[in-house]
């Protein structure tokens, strides 16, 4: 499913401006969940701290201190990759609209390919910041195999499969529209049930590369897992229903008060 906004009377670079600011916005206010969900996850992974307990300290951080939590990397981490990924998928729809083409397989290649390379960044840079080791060191391909395969199965439920299953939904209720959208907030979230133990695989790599048994992987992924998957969820709706929705409307009121002459102006 794409989305296009036509303005003939805004020009194609005003346009590209109001889709970064949009972007840049959506993602700051994702962030602060998101980073607190990321790094409790590694740090439980690392035995550093507990899940709930970092999850938990973070936020009374973000809320006590916040000018000093939005400067720290993990939130940094986490602005960049949401803020490229909703860039990419909002300067496609805008050039395919110009262009008069159909953005929907171009922002699923774009999005994969950014939100990928961008989140196996952050993944190296947390379990450096937050992992076992005091010491930055190597990250071992078989973590990056880890993070590849887990974002190449995410990017096909969040963009590949929601319009089908939307439709499969739409067929009962009558209404393609809130088909989609319920397929687009559930399969994030089913997915995690698979993809939350790969996640966190590719840290206990990171974090003992040598010495272990398959029995030991396993057993690691299968520690906590109820509560990893719960709160994995609970980060899927901030960046994949809350974000990209706020993206997806900030930018069409953007694009919209461009059109209508009243930003942009001295």
């Amino acid at each position: 499913m794409s989305t296009t906004t036509s303005d003939p009377s805004t020009n194609l670079g005003t346009k590209l401006m109001g889709d970064l600011v949009a972007a840049a916005s959506a993602s700051f206010f994702v962030a602060p969940m998101v980073s607190a969900v990321d790094k409790a996850l590694v740090e439980n992974a690392s035995g550093k701290e507990r899940l709930v307990t970092s999850f938990f300290k973070s936020l009374g951080e973000c809320i006590k201190h916040p000018i000093q939590y939005v400067k720290a990397p993990q939130f940094r981490w986490i602005w960049f990759v949401y803020g490229s990924t909703y860039a990419a998928a909002n300067v496609v729809d805008t050039v395919c609209a110009a262009n008069k083409k159909d953005s929907g397989f171009a922002k699923w290649i774009s999005t994969s390919v950014i939100n990928t390379y961008a989140s196996i960044l952050k993944d190296r840079a947390f379990a450096r910041l937050f992992g076992a080791s005091s010491a930055p060191k190597a990250t071992p391909m078989g973590s990056y195999a880890a993070w590849v395969g887990r974002d190449l199965l995410s990017m096909a439920f969040f963009f590949t499969l929601p319009p089908i299953v939307g439709q499969k939904i739409a067929d009962y209720t009558g209404d393609p529209k809130k088909g989609y959208y319920a397929a687009q907030f559930a399969l994030p979230l089913m997915l995690q049930f698979v993809t939350t133990p790969v996640h966190l695989l590719g840290f206990d790599i990171y974090n003992n590369p040598t010495g272990r048994t398959v029995k030991d992987r396993v057993d690691f992924m299968k520690k906590d897992y109820f509560k990893n998957v719960g709160l994995r969820m609970v980060r899927m709706v901030a960046p994949w229903s809350v974000g990209t929705i706020g993206n997806r409307e900030l930018r069409t009121y953007i694009h919209q008060k461009f059109a209508e002459g009243k930003l942009g102006k001295q």
